[in-house]
């Protein structure tokens, strides 16, 4: 007998490995051509070309809200090691009651005031600059996240949210391209809050789309809402995104929570609809037919009281569930919640109260690596990997790699060069390295060329 938690992934093994393996073939990778011609457009052959992938087109993130929030260094140093390891897209926290506790005094600049879990943001987005990460503000609005100062009049609130969303987009809407505009909208504590509008939603995109014109705003909501795949086109996610493009609302990318807070002995009661294959292609196939990304986002996969066999299982688990994700065509970004087991929200730092209880990390509290690290870290920079190695190059070197970024390093004649090529869903899929008498790679009239 599987556990139950496994009882879906292997009932449906054999059709969801055939499906995963054809769509990650499909959707995340493609043929290209890389040739070597010299300054008068011949082939240069026989050289060793080794071709290197350096990164992912997909996102691979996680919440950045422990940045330098340890109370010792080495800790800290090994929160940004591991993150910038593993990662290319961070979330910053924008939660509007912590990011302004006095009214009128956003914490924005180098040293605003210390709030746990929500390090300062140029703090942040000077980290992920200096990693090559990139960056997810989250939220612009949450109606569970309002500041005590804010006033009860409905005309004063949204004079307020339209001043914090001006000097937000003048601050940071050049350096932080996407952003969960509206959070948790379908959780019903709003309806009772005098302050909101019946259709907060919609007000909130029109009024953010005017000051964030070149960015993405999403929407999020959560996990019990996001993946009902029972009342499917009736359900009230599906609906409300339904509603609000026909408005003409203008949102970029859907968001799809996946926290499993769920007791043990609940959660196998709630296998069907959350380790369940086809329930979580029939809901990614659901949403995905808006035409928007889809971010599997704030994960929280249970590795319940810490034990080694927990552990296991949280790794067993997350690996299928990431197989699945990462193969789906709406799928653009996948996002972990907490790095680090100990530091959940709603729960005192190194504790096992709140959302702690569900020791939800890839790492454990003393900044070790869990095994569900390592194998997001094995899928991610090895079997998600493209190398490719030729010893004598041909006139035409065919290869099928995975979307991102390569250096192709060409040695030849006792030297050695390299150059950058960008394989894209939508770029190009022939890149000409132009050989100068020197052997350099240069830049060449070549319409299929990546600039050296």
């Amino acid at each position: 007998m599987p556990h139950p938690y496994l009882k879906y992934f292997e009932d449906q093994q054999a059709e969801t490995k055939k499906r995963v393996e054809l769509d990650t073939e499909r959707h995340r990778k493609a043929f290209a051509r890389v040739k070597l011609v010299d300054g008068d457009g011949q082939p240069v052959t026989g050289a060793r070309v080794r071709i290197s992938q350096k990164t992912h087109d997909f996102k691979f993130g996680c919440n950045c809200f422990m940045l330098d929030q340890f109370p010792d260094e080495e800790r800290n140093l090994a929160y940004r090691r591991e993150f910038a390891s593993l990662f290319n897209y961070a979330v910053a926290p924008f939660y509007w009651a912590d990011f302004e506790p006095e009214d009128g005094q956003p914490r924005m600049g180098e040293n605003p005031v210390d709030v746990y879990r929500r390090p300062a943001p140029e703090k942040v987005i000077r980290y992920c600059r200096e990693n090559g990460i990139d960056l997810k503000g989250h939220p612009l609005f949450w109606h569970y996240f309002l500041p005590d100062w804010l006033p009860k009049d409905r005309d004063q609130v949204f004079r307020r949210l339209d001043t914090r969303l001006r000097e937000l987009s003048g601050e940071y809407a050049d350096r932080i391209m996407d952003w969960d505009c509206v959070n948790e909208s379908l959780v019903s504590r709003y309806k009772s809050d005098k302050r909101l509008p019946r259709e907060y939603p919609a007000s909130i995109f029109f009024q953010a789309a005017k000051y964030f014109k070149n960015n993405r705003l999403f929407i999020n909501d959560v996990t019990e809402i996001s993946w009902d795949s029972e009342q499917g086109e009736l359900s009230p996610y599906y609906l409300q995104l339904e509603y609000l493009m026909q408005k003409g609302v203008p949102i970029d990318g859907i968001g799809m929570q996946y926290h499993m807070f769920y007791k043990p002995e609940v959660m196998e009661t709630r296998t069907e609809e959350f380790y369940n294959p086809q329930n979580l292609f029939d809901c990614m196939d659901l949403y995905g037919s808006f035409g928007r990304p889809l971010h599997i986002s704030e994960i929280t996969v249970p590795a319940y009281g810490g034990t080694q066999e927990s552990k296991q299982m949280q790794a067993l688990i997350t690996e299928q569930l990431y197989r699945i994700w990462f193969s789906h065509p709406a799928a653009e970004a996948i996002v972990w919640w907490n790095l680090v087991d100990g530091t959940a929200a709603y729960a005192p730092f190194g504790s096992f109260d709140g959302e702690n209880y569900y020791a939800g990390g890839l790492l454990n509290h003393d900044m070790s690596r869990k095994p569900v690290y390592d194998v997001l870290d094995r899928l991610i920079h090895k079997e998600w990997h493209t190398e490719v190695t030729v010893e004598e190059m041909p006139e035409t070197l065919l290869f099928n790699g995975f979307y991102g970024k390569y250096d192709v390093t060409v040695e030849m004649d006792g030297r050695q060069f390299t150059q950058e090529i960008h394989l894209s869903r939508q770029g190009e899929r022939e890149f000409h390295l132009v050989m100068t008498g020197d052997h350099q790679p240069s830049a060449g009239d070549n319409k299929k060329e990546e600039k050296v």
